[in-house]
């Protein structure tokens, strides 16, 4: 298992102008971006994504790249109900519109590339007003 992939992903989404309007306009701060899984336990610990590495098979090349699968854990922290409709997964959902936009160009940087097959898990709300998604997704690097 390489961290490369995890690293271009994680400097794309850093350096994601429209990601970083969200995160600025809604929470007044960028998103902390870490390379491994810590659970928030403060409203000051959001907005997060974690960058985590799932698992990787390295007989599995796609063009020379080691496919790996790996899983971004986004967090925030919402304490409002809207409508009958937690406003943690209202802004999950405006999130991860933002990630896929910007992954699924393809191209991460220099040998890292999203390969889709995207899966997104949410916590049921059940930490609420901390909500949290994960995005598991294949990745590949050199």
């Amino acid at each position: 298992m390489s961290i490369k992939a995890l690293q271009a992903a994680r400097s794309k989404l850093m350096n994601d102008a429209p990601l970083n309007a969200f995160w600025q306009t809604r929470y007044g701060r960028a998103a902390r971006h870490l390379i491994g899984y810590r659970r928030p336990v403060s409203a000051n610990d959001y907005p997060s994504i974690c960058y985590v590495p799932a698992n990787g098979t390295r007989a599995s090349t796609v063009g020379g790249r080691h496919q790996e699968r790996v899983s971004l854990v986004v967090g925030i922290h919402e304490p409002d109900i809207t409508d009958d409709v937690f406003d943690g997964v209202t802004q999950l959902d405006l999130v991860e519109q933002l990630i896929f936009d910007c992954l699924e160009a393809g191209e991460l940087g220099p040998g890292a590339v999203y390969l889709g097959e995207a899966k997104t898990i949410h916590d049921l709300s059940v930490r609420h007003p901390f909500h949290e998604m994960e995005i598991s997704m294949l990745l590949a690097a050199r």
